[in-house]
Formats: structure tokens, C-alpha cells, sequence
């Protein structure tokens, strides 16, 4: 009975200096995780508001606009001119707009053509020659002369109280390829760039495929529309134009980038 006390007692003892043994070690390491944590937090926000690539940034695109500046053209290049003036057509370019439009009359008929310089991702990658299939006896105007890409124009035709008719095609190689040709009796359908006007066009019907119809009836449209203007000339003028409108559009995004960055 005695010895049953004493080991009662004895364990009654312990406990106590035991939990005092894990006391301290429970409240000093706690809050020294947490306080570690929370400075390790801070401070990452800390580093990205600095903008320690900001100024990298800013004088990469200054090189890059600079040398683009240095290298550009006018604003109307000579052969933008010569074009205009020869085929009776006057042009609509927006900055920052992507579609460009081409006007001209022709009797009593209205004449739009859009065009899109998004067409100049259309160039075909093999156009590019390898290192390995570079050949020597190439001039560097040949090499220029193989690359080409198509350019999509759209060429609506509108007779007052006749409706209108857009004819869509693609310009390549100095030459016009017909797509589609389409009747509207309603012209403003045909012109208007709205979303309703768009869903409207949706649910006509859109014409047979060209290249079905019969020879001599494809002969005599493309005729149609070379007497309006849609001809060599133009199939040439395109490309270039949306290279020069692609160029111009480059350099006002870098000069944009560059305000945004440095600001």
C-alpha cells in the first residue's frame, strides 16, 4: 500500500516538470515560422513592384524603334502615288485600324475594295530557303521575287436602287483569283460593317463556287472586273501595300510600347 503511493506521488511529480520541459521549446518556435514566412512574403512583393526590367525594356524598344524610324519610308511611298493617280482610285488608312479601303467610280457604279494587312502571316514558310537549300548562283532579286503571299480583297459593286454585288477575291503573283461572287438587293447589307448587317449576310445564300460555273461565264466576269480597276495592277499593288502598312503600323506599336513602359 505504502509503495503503491509512493509511485503515485512520484508520477504526479513528473508530469508537471515534464510539461514544463516542452513548454518552451512549443512557444519559441512557433512564431519564429510564422515571422519568417510573412517577411519571406513581403519582401517577393516588394521585388516585382520595383520594375527592375522596366528600364531594359524601355531602351530595347528604343533601339528597335529607332533603327525602324531610320529605315522607314514616307508616308505615301512613289508607288502608292503612281497607282492612285493611274487607276482612279482614292484610299482610306486608319492608324491602328488593320482593314484599308481602295474607292473609285465607275459610270454609275460605287466601288469599295477591303483589304486586310493581317494577310501578310498568309506568306508561306517555304518561300523562306534553308540554309542548306540556299543556293549561290541566286540573286538577291530573284530570292525577293519568289516571296509572295496572297492578299484577300473583297469588291462590292453597288448601282443606285439595284442593290449590290461583292465579289470576293485573292490577289497573288499579279494576278486576281475570283472566290465568290454574291448578289445583295438591299445594298446597304452589303456595305454597312455593323454586327447586325454581318448576321444579316449570314443567312443569304452566297452564290455558286466560281471555279464550277462554266469557263466562258468565269472569263467574262474576270473581264468585269478589269474594266473597273480589279486587274494586274491591283494584284501587284496589295502586297506591297501591306507591307508598307504592316511596317508603318510596327513602328507606332513599338513608339506606343515604349511611352507605356517608360510612363
Amino acid at each position: 500500500m505504502a509503495s503503491q503511493m509512493l509511485r503515485s506521488s512520484l508520477r504526479a511529480m513528473a508530469r508537471p516538470s515534464l510539461l514544463k520541459s516542452f513548454a518552451p521549446v512549443m512557444t519559441q518556435r512557433m512564431p519564429t515560422v510564422a515571422f519568417t514566412a510573412t517577411r519571406s512574403f513581403s519582401a517577393g512583393i516588394a521585388r516585382m513592384g520595383n520594375g527592375v526590367v522596366d528600364a531594359d525594356l524601355t531602351h530595347k524598344l528604343s533601339e528597335e524603334l529607332q533603327y525602324e524610324q531610320e529605315n522607314s519610308e514616307e508616308d505615301q511611298p512613289e508607288f502608292v502615288k503612281e497607282f492612285l493617280e493611274a487607276n482612279s482610285f482614292k484610299i482610306e488608312d486608319k492608324a491602328g485600324i488593320d482593314e484599308v479601303t481602295l474607292f473609285r467610280t465607275f459610270g454609275n457604279e460605287k466601288i469599295r475594295i477591303i483589304f486586310s494587312i493581317s494577310d501578310i502571316n498568309n506568306a508561306a514558310s517555304d518561300a523562306f530557303p534553308l540554309e542548306d537549300d540556299m543556293v549561290d548562283t541566286e540573286t538577291e532579286e530573284e530570292e525577293e521575287e519568289a516571296v509572295s503571299f496572297p492578299v484577300r480583297a473583297s469588291v462590292t459593286i453597288e448601282k443606285p436602287g439595284q442593290g449590290a454585288v461583292t465579289i470576293d477575291t485573292v490577289a497573288q503573283d499579279g494576278e486576281i483569283a475570283i472566290e465568290s461572287v454574291m448578289y445583295y438587293k438591299d445594298a446597304k447589307i452589303a456595305d454597312e460593317q455593323s454586327a447586325e448587317a454581318d448576321w444579316q449576310r449570314r443567312g443569304l445564300y452566297i452564290g455558286p463556287q466560281f471555279n464550277e460555273l462554266d469557263e466562258g461565264l468565269q472569263g467574262l466576269f474576270e473581264r468585269y472586273l478589269d474594266e473597273r480597276g480589279v486587274n494586274t495592277a491591283l494584284a501587284n499593288f496589295l502586297p506591297d501595300y501591306v507591307e508598307h502598312k504592316e511596317q508603318k503600323e510596327y513602328t507606332q506599336w513599338l513608339q506606343n510600347m515604349k511611352n507605356f513602359i517608360s510612363a
